[in-house]
């Protein structure tokens, strides 16, 4: 049976009002209408709770390690929401810390959730390492955004793209992604490498559930993709 990622925003699961109970409810219910097709992981980022603690710490943190530490801690403190909400699957019953857990953990589960892995590292990052582990092809990027743009689309002139190979998306996010501790980018440069390495299918949506459910089925969707 195939697996497809999702590498699902942290800004979509945790906004300034909590936790977004009412999507992951939504990402269920879609979920559950596709176990008979895919097996799933779902490598959940940090979002505003993340922000709630790294920006007031990096004024007395300056080492970038420790800052990476607490976001990767956030990271899995939300994947743990994720996973309690959709517990009537067949879901791992951990949130998976690393590839070699995840591999075992795949093979007798419908569902597998996880959030961070190493310092330096997105969730992004880690949702293209959890796809190439398992041989997934797909990956779905649930975000904010469902858009790349060739510069970031505060800056004037900034076109969207709806479709873009492999080597376009690792240029565009050499130029624009920080890689500083709780970075805002749409996919980071290391996770463009990776998903160009292996070869894997970028879907991005936005947090609208029926645009995800077009993403999941193949079908033409409002968002890029990278192939």
């Amino acid at each position: 049976m195939e697996t497809i990622c999702i590498s699902l925003g942290g800004h979509v699961v945790f906004k300034k009002n909590g936790v977004n109970v009412n999507y992951i409810k939504k990402l269920l219910d879609v979920i559950k209408q596709n176990t008979t097709k895919y097996k799933f992981i779902i490598v959940v980022g940090g979002g505003y709770a993340s922000r709630l603690y790294t920006q007031p710490a990096r004024q007395i943190i300056r080492n970038n390690e420790v800052l990476d530490e607490i976001a990767i801690a956030i990271t899995r403190i939300n994947a743990l929401i994720v996973k309690d909400i959709f517990s009537d699957l067949e879901i791992y019953p951990n949130v998976a810390t690393s590839l070699e857990e995840l591999r075992a953990a795949t093979r007798g589960n419908e569902v597998v959730v996880m959030g961070g892995l190493l310092p330096g590292m997105t969730t992004d990052a880690v949702a293209v390492l959890a796809s190439e582990v398992v041989n997934s092809r797909v990956m779905i990027n649930i975000g904010n955004g469902s858009y790349v743009y060739d510069r970031p689309p505060s800056m004037r002139g900034a076109k969207r793209l709806g479709s873009l190979d492999h080597n376009t998306m690792v240029d565009i996010a050499s130029k624009y992604d920080t890689r500083e501790a709780d970075a805002s980018f749409i996919f980071d440069l290391v996770a463009s490498k990776l998903s160009k390495r292996a070869g894997i299918e970028i879907r991005f949506v936005n947090d609208d559930i029926n645009e995800f459910r077009l993403a999941l089925e193949g079908k033409k969707h409002k968002g890029s993709v990278v192939k």
